[in-house]
């Protein structure tokens, strides 16, 4: 039989599990998933079909590109359009892809999911990780880029 302490230690850590997993399930963030095709289809400056295109940084040095699901909006100051028809499409993906010469680090594309498991996106950049934050309205609220960049090959 157990003891009152025990019972109160198996109580506080049966509702510690409990929350942990709970929280994990109903996370507000979305993810970035690694997709292969992703990463070829911006070696190759493929458009896709309804999706509208941003950048993140210096003009002369944007540090992540995506492309948004014409389902959702990106209205977030930090994030620059991009003309597909233009010129500057193939640039900033230049730039993008010769991120790392010389080392390790080598620019990916990810699947952009949101919190729910819905599509949102495409992302390709050397930063491997973001906050992913979508309102109810299917606005992105949040996509911050995280600080750690990837060093090796991506496997998936």
């Amino acid at each position: 039989m157990l003891n009152k302490k025990g019972f109160l230690i198996s109580i506080i850590l049966f509702s510690t599990i409990l929350f942990t997993l709970s929280g994990c399930r109903m996370s507000k963030y979305g993810k970035l998933e690694s997709n292969r095709d992703i990463t070829q289809s911006f070696e190759t400056y493929q458009v896709l079909p309804k999706h509208k295109y941003y950048y993140r940084g210096a003009n002369s040095k944007p540090t992540v590109i995506v492309g948004i699901n014409e389902n959702y909006e990106l209205n977030l100051p930090m994030w620059l359009p991009i003309d597909t028809e233009s010129d500057n499409f193939r640039r900033l993906i230049d730039i993008v892809s010769l991120q790392g010469m010389g080392n390790n680090i080598r620019p990916w594309g990810f699947n952009i999911i949101g919190n729910n498991g819905d599509y949102v996106g495409v992302w390709y950049s050397a930063i491997r990780n973001a906050a992913v934050e979508i309102n109810e309205n299917r606005q992105i609220i949040n996509l911050q880029p995280g600080t750690m960049v990837a060093v090796g090959d991506q496997r998936k």
